[in-house]
C-alpha cells in the first residue's frame, strides 16, 4: 500500500485538490465536520462530539475492505480501531446534514457525492486519525486522492469562516450558485406582533336611541361617576354603577346624527 499524505496546512489543500471543482461537498463536509461534530480538549486530543455508532449525520462502519483493479490493495492501514465514514448524501441519516453540504445534490450522475471523510475512533470518543477521500468509481475509493487530515488543520479550518475556507482552497462557486447561498443563510428578521388585550365590559342593561332633527345643535357629552356621588351614596353602592354617555354619532357628517344613551355596568 502506498505511503497516505499528511495535509498540514491550507497550502496542502488548497494543491490536494480534495473537494473540487463545484459542485463537489467535499470542503463543505470538512467545514462542518471540524465546526460541528468534533472538538478539543484540554489535552490537545481531537474528541467526537457524536457517537458514529449511531449513524447521526449518515456515519457508517468502513470495511477498509480490498480494492480489486488488477492489483488488490486496501485504502486504509490495518488497525485495531474501527473506521467510519460520512458524507454520503444517500445514507441514511444524511438529511440532517447542514444545507450548505446537500445543497448541490440533485441526485445526477455528476460529482456532487464523492466525497468523504473517514475517520478511526479509539475508546473514549479520542478520533486517532482523519482522512478524505473520494469516490474513483461507484464502488471504489481512489487512493490516489486519499490524505490524511492533520489535527493542526483541522484547527485552521475550525478558525475559518465557509466563505473563506473556500476561497483558501481554491473552490469556485458559479456566482448564481452563491447568491442563493448567501441568501438562504441570512437570518430572516423575526415579525413583531402587537397584541391588543381589550377588556370584558358587561352588556349594557339597556340602550336608547334619541334621533334629534337636522337642525339639532351638537349633543355635549356627559358623564355620571360615582366620584361624584356624595360620601353617603357611595356606601350604599355594592357591585353597579350606571354611566350615562352621550355619543355623537359623527362629526364631519351633513346627516343627523343621533345620540345614543346607555348604562354601562362598571
Amino acid at each position: 500500500m502506498a505511503n497516505i499524505k499528511t495535509l498540514n496546512e491550507m497550502g496542502h489543500l488548497n494543491s490536494s485538490g480534495f473537494g473540487r471543482p463545484w459542485p463537489r461537498h467535499g470542503l463543505y463536509l470538512l467545514h462542518w465536520f471540524s465546526h460541528k461534530y468534533v472538538t478539543f480538549d484540554n489535552n490537545g486530543d481531537l474528541r467526537a462530539l457524536y457517537n458514529p455508532k449511531r449513524k447521526e449525520f449518515g456515519f457508517h462502519h468502513f470495511d477498509n475492505r480490498p480494492e480489486c483493479h488488477g492489483n488488490c490493495y486496501q485504502l486504509l492501514p490495518n488497525q485495531n480501531f474501527p473506521y467510519y465514514e460520512v458524507g454520503n448524501l444517500n445514507a441514511p441519516g444524511a438529511d440532517d446534514l447542514p444545507a450548505d453540504v446537500r445543497q448541490n445534490y440533485k441526485r445526477h450522475q455528476d460529482n456532487s457525492n464523492m466525497d468523504r471523510i473517514i475517520i478511526s475512533l479509539h475508546p473514549g470518543s479520542v478520533l486517532d486519525k482523519v482522512y478524505v477521500t473520494q469516490h474513483e468509481d461507484v464502488r471504489t475509493f481512489d487512493r490516489q486522492n486519499t490524505y490524511r487530515i492533520s489535527r493542526g488543520l483541522v484547527r485552521l479550518v475550525r478558525n475559518l469562516q465557509l466563505e473563506e475556507l473556500l476561497r483558501q482552497a481554491g473552490y469556485l462557486v458559479p456566482r448564481d450558485i452563491m447568491f442563493v447561498s448567501a441568501v438562504k443563510r441570512q437570518e430572516t428578521p423575526a415579525r413583531s406582533h402587537t397584541i391588543v388585550y381589550q377588556p370584558a365590559v358587561s352588556q349594557p342593561d339597556r340602550v336608547n336611541i334619541k334621533r334629534p332633527s337636522a337642525m339639532s345643535p351638537r349633543p355635549t357629552p356627559s358623564r355620571e361617576s360615582v366620584i361624584d356621588m356624595p360620601h353617603e351614596s357611595k356606601g350604599n353602592m355594592r357591585t353597579q354603577s350606571h354611566v350615562s354617555v352621550s355619543i355623537p354619532e359623527s362629526r364631519d357628517s351633513y346627516t343627523p346624527r343621533r345620540e345614543r344613551r346607555c348604562c354601562v355596568i362598571l
